[in-house]
């Protein structure tokens, strides 16, 4: 191949280091950001950083979501001058629950290890997806085959496991989930009939159950219609989940970044000052360095300078941006804050970049791990948006609005004549929104409702 000088003009977008932090700023949460000021200021003498934990004392913040429902208030309880909201720790790990208990086990040092062995190899919902042959396997070369077999060992630390509390954990399944609860109960309570009907449901029969098979269920156990129906109530007033009360994975903290309150003129969004970074240059070290240029290092200690104002200008850069958003994103929802999720109005990212003049990536970064903090609880900016729905009049709805119209549908519906997605889309279309019915299957599994047949009663 012959080499050959060729001269070629092209356009190429450059991000400047300026450009690139302030991109990296914008999308960071509110705690990644103090982290990234904090290491900052441990690089950059020059900046001075106050983290918010070091200021004055403020009472911190709610931990909460859109789908939270007892810490909401209404907006007629709603204190305008209350700026108060509480940090919410994270309660004791069902895992550190489960040791506590098993320290104080009169058991020996290897049979302690074995049931801590198992409980930490429970999953979220507190059963074990792990077979005792796979865990017998691990551990083969360590146990001492005196007292049994590895898997003899296993299967007696499982026993004792699944007798600690909470009642449940340590199931290999949902029926035995249930089934230890069930055992759990005082010995009164497994003297009646229903106890030993619901037992059974759950040892053998928790498929017929799911499938709702009421039928089988009542020849296999010879109950009566009364009896099956007290027996499937019992099971209900189970726990699915006995790790529910406890919280998986370390401490949490949400912070919004702005606080939405309702005025007379409306519903304003302020910032909140517990997530407003307190970051300025070391105004002593800039005018001896400002003094000092030409010396020797002087230019490194320059660069340093201009580092740390451009951080300055980023950070309150991003603040201004994450506060037009919000504002802009309040305005266009005011029905909301008035009235709830059934009042949401259809809104994307480009309408609001449009609005504020920004480009649509920027809007996807501020909406991004940002929350404001209001009367009905703390919501992601992402919370807000949603595609439309077109109604018979020509107009559109929010996604959001239908989903909240679906759940008060099912909430209102007759236990034993619960409504299928096509009997939805048939008292939809009288209030005007014209929805498939595949849209109403999806709607509805987003919500975490079940199917028509498993709703009845």
């Amino acid at each position: 191949m012959k080499a050959s000088l060729n001269l070629r003009f092209s356009q190429n977008l450059a991000l400047t280091p300026q450009l690139q932090q302030s991109i990296k700023l914008l999308q960071l949460s509110a705690l990644e950001l103090e982290q990234e000021l904090i290491q900052a200021a441990e690089t950059n003498p020059l900046i001075e950083y106050e983290p918010p934990m070091d200021r004055a004392a403020t009472e911190p913040i709610i931990q909460l979501s859109h789908r939270s429902t007892n810490s909401i208030k209404s907006n007629s309880d709603w204190d305008e001058d209350d700026d108060r909201f509480t940090r919410l720790s994270a309660p004791q790990s069902l895992l550190d629950h489960l040791i506590d208990q098993i320290r104080v086990m009169r058991l020996s040092n290897v049979e302690k290890s074995l049931v801590g062995l198992l409980a930490g190899n429970l999953d979220e919902k507190g059963l074990l997806p792990i077979t005792l042959d796979e865990l017998a396997e691990e551990i083969s070369d360590e146990i001492d085959l005196e007292d049994g077999s590895p898997k003899e060992q296993l299967t007696r630390a499982l026993a004792r496991l699944q007798h600690l509390e909470p009642p449940g954990v340590g199931a290999r399944d949902l029926g035995e989930c249930l089934k230890l609860q069930l055992e759990a109960l005082p010995e009164k309570d497994k003297l009646e009939k229903v106890w030993a009907y619901a037992h059974k449901i759950c040892s053998d029969h928790i498929d017929l159950l799911a499938s709702r098979d009421w039928v089988r269920l009542k020849k296999i156990l010879k109950a009566s219609d009364a009896e099956l129906n007290a027996a499937v109530v019992a099971i209900k007033n189970l726990k699915h989940n006995p790790a529910a009360e406890f919280e998986q994975g370390t401490e949490t903290t949400l912070i919004p970044d702005v606080i939405v309150k309702k005025t007379t003129h409306g519903w304003q969004v302020i910032p909140n000052p517990d997530a407003q970074p307190k970051i300025s240059i070391h105004e002593e070290y800039a005018k001896v360095i400002k003094n000092n240029k030409n010396r020797e290092g002087g230019d490194n200690l320059a660069q340093k300078l201009q580092e740390a104002r451009w951080l300055v200008k980023n950070v309150l850069q991003r603040s201004e941006t994450i506060l037009k958003v919000a504002k802009a994103i309040v305005d266009r929802q005011q029905n909301f804050f008035n009235h709830g999720e059934i009042a949401m109005r259809p809104l994307v990212l480009r309408e609001i970049a449009d609005t504020l003049n920004l480009h649509e990536s920027t809007i996807s970064r501020v909406t991004t791990q940002k929350y404001m903090a209001t009367p009905l609880g703390t919501y992601e900016f992402k919370y807000f948006f949603g595609s439309q729905v077109s109604t018979d009049t020509g107009g559109s709805v929010s996604s959001t609005a239908i989903r909240a119209v679906i759940k008060q549908l099912v909430d209102e519906e007759d236990a034993n004549k619960p409504l299928s997605d096509t009997q939805i889309v048939d008292l939809l279309a009288t209030k005007g929104f014209v929805i498939a019915r595949r849209t109403i299957a999806k709607y509805r599994e987003s919500l975490r409702i079940p199917a028509v047949h498993l709703r009845r009663k």
